[in-house]
């Protein structure tokens, strides 16, 4: 199972989104938290496409927290 974080966007007057690593290894994928929690398995891809992951979002400034599983 692939990890998933969230940015917390809802304490910043956001929404709040979830991301994950795409399977293919190649990028991050997102979509709303209230998508994600009604069961929505609609992910949009995150640019650039085939260079980023969660590691490098982070190391970029980017406060993603795990959600537990």
């Amino acid at each position: 199972m692939t990890a998933i974080y969230h940015d917390n966007g809802a304490a910043f007057g956001r929404r709040t989104r979830v991301f994950r690593d795409c399977a293919t290894g190649r990028g991050v994928e997102w979509m709303y938290g209230v998508d994600y929690s009604n069961g929505d398995d609609r992910w949009y891809g995150f640019h650039p496409a085939g260079t980023g992951s969660i590691a490098t979002l982070k190391l970029g400034g980017m406060v993603l927290s795990r959600l537990s599983d």
